[in-house]
């Protein structure tokens, strides 16, 4: 099986923290922190927790392929373009790199192309989502002589892609890492920027023997399972993940399917199609992390670009006449020739935008058959380095509650500072989710209590 970036997934100094419950500006209140118990660890100094599901300019972390008999083809029916003047991107809409920022920005760059295709230079856009396939979308249609209005319900720039500082520390609150830097569109971004990269090898440890064995285990019952898809009598689109594991699972088992299938798609294998796990290209050259902020890798690669933040977009009305109505939250209109759609899918599914009329079918279909993924991450800095200061990751298995916790990134080895990144997907993720920042903490911590305390 193939590593996806999670947009989440940004792994650089600390990343993926999301949105919603986290106050803003993203520091740990400091009364989280005098109300931990005692630990046999050092306390923590500062957090960072993400709740993307609980952001309601995202709803989610990323998409997936759920069970249905669409399959791939629900990407393509999103992106169908409507009525020459409504258009779609985002990495919902990417059919070979879906689920990553290479893929956002590749989908910006193809609905900027459509866009081109039927209209003439000076017609006037509205790009809504300043995400990385918005400015991507907008910077190419810019370039080609439109007139464009990024419209964006949050109060700055990049999507799911954010930059905060904890403790000194760039902290990467969605991506950061670049996946297969042969061929990646960011990986050249980062070069004609003067940008530094880290190569990043997936080197693990278990703090607890015997650990591993359960683990490898796991996951080789679950590659088994995966393995054993008959494809003269099985569809890849509505088999689910788990429709070829066993029910009863050991505790290597659980862990393995949190760990290969929840943290990596953002969703439990009860709602993951098996086609899933062979989607999409995956390019050469091995997986690296930012040094730095992956915000302006993004933002600044993307150039000047006349943005309005804090305007959430209520509507769109692209019926029989010439022009596109977008109308904001408060009333305010902007009018169009045509309009471009980058929000996440979780935003479409919510139907937080009205369109009149409503999406064709195709794009309507495509949207219902799409999953919309969650992972979350704590981030907890520490005034001195008690975990194996080698691994670049540590896996950890609950005996009572196997993939809670399941991964954490360690900071000291990737960048020298005192930082663990612990992560949860899927259905793991939704519970924490109704949780107060002080509850998921004390899980946070209690874990590594268990694993070094």
């Amino acid at each position: 099986m193939n590593r996806r970036e999670l947009i989440g997934s940004g792994l650089g100094v600390m990343a993926a923290i999301g949105l919603g419950a986290c106050r803003v500006p993203f520091t740990a209140d400091p009364t989280v922190l005098e109300s931990l118990p005692g630990y046999g660890i050092p306390a923590p100094t500062a957090y960072l927790r993400s709740n993307w599901s609980r952001d309601p300019f995202s709803l989610c972390s990323y998409s997936y392929l759920a069970p249905d008999p669409l399959g791939i083809e629900a990407r393509r029916k999103l992106a169908r373009p409507v009525a020459d003047r409504l258009f779609f991107a985002g990495e919902a809409t990417s059919i070979d790199s879906p689920a990553m920022v290479h893929g956002a920005v590749e989908s910006g760059l193809r609905a900027a192309s459509e866009v081109v295709g039927v209209a003439g230079p000076g017609s006037k856009v509205v790009v809504i989502g300043a995400g990385a396939a918005g400015l991507a979308c907008s910077r190419d249609l810019i370039d080609a002589g439109f007139e464009i209005t990024v419209l964006e319900g949050r109060d700055r720039l990049g999507g799911r892609v954010r930059t905060e500082w904890l403790d000194g520390t760039p902290v990467e609150m969605g991506a950061a890492w670049i996946h297969g830097v042969a061929g990646n569109p960011l990986a050249e971004l980062a070069r004609n920027q003067g940008v530094e990269t880290i190569p990043f090898e997936y080197e693990f440890g278990f703090p607890v023997f015997g650990q591993e064995r359960e683990a490898i285990e796991g996951v080789r019952q679950l590659r088994r399972g995966l393995a054993s898809f008959d494809w003269g009598r099985r569809n890849p689109a509505t088999t689910t993940v788990a429709d070829l594991l066993p029910r009863r699972r050991s505790i290597g088992l659980q862990w393995a399917c949190v760990s290969e299938i929840a943290q990596e798609y953002g969703v439990d294998p009860e709602r993951l199609a098996f086609l899933a796990t062979d989607e999409g290209d995956y390019l050469r050259g091995g997986d690296a992390l930012i040094k730095g902020s992956y915000s302006d890798l993004v933002i600044e690669g993307a150039g000047e670009i006349p943005v309005r933040t804090e305007s959430t977009v209520s509507s769109i009305s692209y019926g029989d006449g010439s022009d596109v109505v977008t109308e904001l939250a408060g009333g305010e209109t902007f009018t169009s020739d045509a309009v471009v759609v980058t929000v996440p899918i979780g935003v479409l599914k919510a139907g937080s935008i009205a369109f009149d009329p409503p999406l064709p079918s195709p794009n309507q279909a495509g949207i219902d058959a799409l999953g919309a993924g969650l992972l979350d991450k704590l981030c907890l800095a520490f005034d001195e380095v008690f975990w194996d200061a080698d691994a670049e990751m540590i896996n950890w298995v609950d005996p009572e509650r196997p993939g809670l916790w399941a991964a954490w990134v360690n900071g000291h080895r990737l960048f020298g500072v005192p930082l663990l990144l612990g992560y949860n997907g899927g259905g793991q993720a939704e519970r924490m989710a109704g949780l107060d920042d002080e509850a998921v903490v004390r899980s946070g911590m209690a874990a590594l209590d268990a694993m070094f305390g």
